[in-house]
């Protein structure tokens, strides 16, 4: 949704939503890609075997094709992944590079109940619905052979369903093999999969049962899929990109999906980015073992001893001012300081900036000093009330070890910490500092400052 810039305090809400990722082609988009310290965007192109030149991309299908790279880009919540991503498909989508298909799991599957089966599902079914509406042709060997295979897991579902016996997927033999064919399975799949917990049981068992069978099957999918797209000069390979994964209900449902299915992604093979939730970060080492894991950090925008620096601070301004001109700020000293405390990411600044709006003066229509410290007071005992005091010791500890510029090692409280934006993290990982609003907090001061 295309959102307006604020000139009136009363606009300021629905200019701020940050639950709304923005891409490159909207007017609120802002490049943080110079100022995230060790996190390079040209190095996830090469990763993906792309090269740059002249500002355009471009892929040796000739050289690469048979090396499928599983890309993890992890960060914290509300780093902006997901608009980087965004960029990244409109910059890869192009005859010369890849056919770039962008599965957002959040928008298409249960959140609550959710397994690596229900992703690849939704894969097959947005890149058949893409194929088509690029009216791209695709061998029709393939396709009779999906329409095959999946009847015949029709027949053991229904048979094991029992009860159910209306579960279809729509296979009719007199149908010609065409894209529209296949791409009405994957959507009855990816329906009964949201349906009764029996029913989704039911089909991933069916599925998982035969996974080799599956992946083999997928995979021919890619290489004809890919073959079409080179001869009708459409794209050279095809990129999934699948965004989502942090959103799942549970860390449990998370690490399932990636740890505990790490032999059924190694078994998929086609070039694919994953975003990957920040408390499975500590498993890189696994993950590294089939594939490639690059951080994404917030932008650091203060040194350890508290120098702002200001080329970081410069593009927040412009973050802001994309969305709410500046005259609404009662200075740009006030501005800075919502930068200051909005600790490097981006989500975290447009909560502060709605929240300073519910104590605006309407009066005066600008937000001054007063609405912003409220709306800290609030946030910050919001955010440390349920702090133990085993976290309070390790906010301690982090807090004297960045005094003296040490490097605080990783443990589990720190990434519950991480993941709940009590910490932040900089750079490559080595870096992390409280969260600001945190440090305000009554609770902070008194335990941690002694204050």
């Amino acid at each position: 949704m295309q959102s307006s810039k604020a000139f009136h305090l009363d606009e300021i809400d629905q200019a701020v939503k940050f639950n709304e990722p923005v891409g490159p082609d909207h007017a609120f988009y802002t490049d943080f890609s110079h100022v995230r310290g060790n996190f390079r965007e040209n190095v996830v192109y090469r990763i993906l075997n792309v090269k740059t030149r002249d500002g355009g991309f471009s892929f040796d299908a000739k050289l690469n094709s048979g090396d499928k790279k599983l890309l993890f880009l992890g960060g914290m919540r509300g780093s902006g992944k997901t608009s980087e991503l965004t960029k990244y498909a409109r910059n890869l989508h192009d005859p010369e590079c890849f056919f770039v298909v962008t599965c957002n799991i959040e928008e298409a599957l249960d959140m609550n109940d959710v397994e690596y089966m229900d992703v690849l599902i939704y894969q097959l079914e947005k890149l058949t619905y893409e194929l088509d509406q690029a009216l791209v042709r695709v061998d029709t060997g393939i396709i009779q052979h999906m329409r095959k295979w999946f009847h015949s897991r029709e027949t053991e579902i229904r048979n094991a369903l029992k009860g159910e016996l209306d579960f279809e997927l729509g296979i009719k033999t007199e149908s010609p093999p065409l894209l529209k064919s296949i791409l009405n399975i994957f959507g009855q799949l990816k329906v009964g999969l949201q349906g009764s917990k029996e029913r989704a049981t039911t089909i991933r068992s069916s599925l998982k049962n035969r996974f080799p069978d599956f992946a083999d099957l997928f995979n021919q999918y890619i290489e004809e899929a890919n073959l079409s797209l080179r001869t009708q000069s459409k794209a050279q390979e095809i990129l999934f990109i699948v965004d989502g994964l942090e959103k799942t209900m549970s860390a449990e449902m998370r690490r399932k999906l990636i740890i505990d299915e790490s032999n059924r992604l190694r078994q998929i093979k086609a070039y694919t980015i994953f975003t990957l939730p920040i408390e499975l970060m500590k498993e890189r080492q696994k993950i590294n073992q089939f594939s490639t894991v690059e951080s994404f950090p917030y932008v650091k925008i203060m040194e350890r001893k508290g120098e702002p620096i200001e080329p970081a601070f410069l593009v927040f301004e412009e973050f802001v001012t994309k969305r709410i001109d500046e005259s609404l700020f009662e200075s740009r000293e006030l501005l800075r300081k919502f930068i200051q405390y909005g600790g490097g990411s981006p989500r975290e600044l447009l909560r502060i900036l709605e929240a300073a709006t519910f104590y605006a003066d309407e009066k005066k229509g600008k937000l001054d000093d007063n609405c912003l410290r409220e709306a800290l007071h609030r946030l910050a005992n919001q955010t440390a009330q349920y702090l133990t005091q085993e976290k309070l010791d390790k906010l301690k500890e982090i807090h004297e070890n960045n005094l003296v510029g040490r490097t605080t090692p990783f443990d589990d409280l720190v990434g519950e910490m991480l993941e709940d934006i009590i910490l932040m993290e900089y750079n490559d990982g080595s870096y992390k500092r409280v969260n600001p609003v945190v440090e305000l907090s009554d609770l902070y001061q008194q335990r941690v400052l002694g204050r």
